[in-house]
């Protein structure tokens, strides 16, 4: 008994993967809850975007009928980062958006956001982004898309639609400023995510700018209750 319970102890002196995983996911899934109730006019805007991205998705099935699993599978996360990451490239080039966007904006948003998806599904091997290509059997995310009957002309499709969207009602609510839509975007992204932390697009363009902005997710403080349960005396149940 006590030597299981030096080898237990012993195995607990840092934190494991699947621990830290838990941690940060549950504390973040809280702080985001709890910013969306401090902000109900964000919550708001947020649930709008949250309906053109169930409208987009039910267009596809109306005109695709049939059950489509790979539209689960990180997708619709996949499409959000990929805005974000369009947005944001295009700061330095677009200031400020008119209150009306143009239609070549939009186009220009759509068509990047495309490349940024498609190459995020052609990049991942298996069925999610975190798997990596193991052996020669082994396809892409994108070609179980394909053998899956959604090809890239339909997801295309989709996610110009859903830029659209996003993009011409965000801005005229904001009058064009990029900012606030960003924010959204991100926050959206996450909750949509079933794997933040093993999903990279997701992890790059929209976790660690919550994490380094410190005002949606409190970063800081539960670092430091995570830190502080690891480092505490482990003794065996008794």
């Amino acid at each position: 008994m006590k030597k299981q319970e030096k080898t237990h102890r012993s195995s607990r002196k840092t934190p494991r993967r699947g621990d830290a995983t838990a941690f940060f996911d549950s504390s973040r899934s809280v702080d985001i809850v709890d910013w969306l109730v401090a902000n109900p006019s964000e919550r708001e805007k947020i649930e709008w975007m949250a309906r053109q991205v169930g409208d987009t998705c039910e267009q596809v099935l109306k005109q695709h009928p049939g059950t489509h699993p790979r539209l689960a599978d990180h997708f619709w996360c996949d499409v959000l980062a990929a805005l974000v990451q369009a947005l944001t490239e295009a700061l330095d080039e677009i200031d400020k958006f008119p209150s009306r966007v143009s239609q070549f904006t939009v186009d220009l948003l759509g068509a990047r956001t495309w490349e940024a998806v498609h190459a995020q599904r052609v990049g991942s091997k298996g069925n999610a982004p975190c798997q990596q290509k193991k052996t020669r059997k082994t396809v892409s995310r994108a070609d179980n898309d394909v053998a899956a009957g959604l090809h890239d002309a339909i997801l295309e499709k989709a996610v110009k639609d859903l830029v659209t969207a996003l993009i011409t009602g965000a801005t005229e609510a904001t009058h064009g400023a990029l900012d606030p839509i960003i924010l959204r975007l991100r926050i959206l992204a996450i909750l949509f995510c079933p794997d933040p932390y093993a999903h990279k697009a997701v992890w790059d363009y929209c976790v660690v700018p919550l994490l380094k902005q410190g005002i949606v997710i409190r970063s800081q403080n539960y670092l430091q209750q995570f830190y502080d349960m690891f480092k505490q005396q482990w003794t065996w149940p008794t």
